[in-house]
């Protein structure tokens, strides 16, 4: 893409994110803990929410692209989980559960006609892979395993994107996906919850990450690790004063953007807006997808 001024008025080429619009966004099964068919979410609020998303993403100075949801598809506003991005190539995700095996090929297919290419996955049907699970720290990309993404999975992205990956085994359920326990800053500091995962995958983490903001379950509860960064911007559904004070004493600005209704089906900011620079590497994409 060729440098254009972002919305904060930046002259380099802005940080892209596609989020999928909430025509069609509802819980209509369960298959995380957070997830009732018993409350359900209102539409209006998921519209107002999801537009003021939009807002604060492009005013920390990302650039927005986005595509519709279809009809019988209630869990494709978290299109972070439809793949895993490098340069212009994408591995598609294979999610375990049936109810949203159908969300990767409308994700494949906006990337595909924007000029992503797709790497393939070999014939193997054990191999399931969500995005929420791949999150990148400097030069690693960190694979969480256990609810939603195989060991398999983590193995065959470090081949085809030839990159370390660092599997981090998950064991609380809550926090299905390892975006919803690390949040990397920089190529030195993270947010992190450690007792999500496994004691050999805090002891991995650990010796990764030299400048640690360790948050307690109870505050990785309110999803503040299932964030964005875009620069020195933390874009987050809420964040705790302890975690605000951290983040502002490391020179970070702090945007909450509420997503209420989003959680009832498990899902924050991380999960809504699909990283198209996940590893940071060159890439094209076609002219930017305006949200009206």
């Amino acid at each position: 893409m060729d440098d254009i001024v972002s919305a904060a008025g930046s002259p380099h080429p802005p940080k892209r994110f596609l989020l999928c619009s909430p025509d069609n966004f509802d819980v209509t099964f369960e298959i995380n803990p957070w997830m009732t068919t018993e409350r359900r979410p209102d539409r209006e609020k998921s519209w107002r929410e999801w537009n003021g998303l939009v807002a604060e993403l492009r005013a920390a100075g990302a650039a927005v692209h986005h595509f519709p949801s279809l009809p019988g598809l209630s869990d494709m506003v978290f299109p972070t989980d439809v793949g895993v991005v490098d340069g212009n190539r994408f591995v598609r995700g294979r999610f375990r559960h049936p109810e949203r095996r159908d969300e990767a090929a409308h994700g494949a297919t906006w990337l595909l006609e924007h000029g992503f290419t797709e790497i393939p996955w070999p014939d193997d049907p054990n191999m399931y892979l969500e995005g929420g699970d791949a999150v990148r720290f400097g030069d690693v990309l960190l694979c969480g395993n256990g609810p939603r993404t195989s060991p398999a999975a983590a193995a065959h992205l470090s081949r085809v994107l030839d990159i370390p990956v660092v599997t981090v085994p998950i064991v609380d359920p809550r926090f299905y996906h390892l975006d919803m326990s690390f949040c990397p800053l920089d190529d030195r500091r993270a947010i992190y919850a450690p007792d999500v995962w496994d004691v050999e995958g805090q002891r991995v983490v650990e010796k990764l990450v030299p400048e640690p903001l360790i948050i307690s379950i109870d505050e990785a509860l309110t999803f503040s690790a299932n964030s964005v960064v875009i620069g020195r911007t933390v874009v987050m559904p809420a964040c705790p004063p302890r975690i605000r004070s951290a983040l502002e004493d490391w020179g970070f600005t702090v945007r909450v953007s509420p997503v209420d209704e989003f959680l009832k089906a498990g899902g924050g900011i991380r999960c809504m807006a699909l990283d198209l620079d996940l590893l940071g590497r060159s890439g094209h994409l076609s002219p930017l997808v305006q949200v009206e």
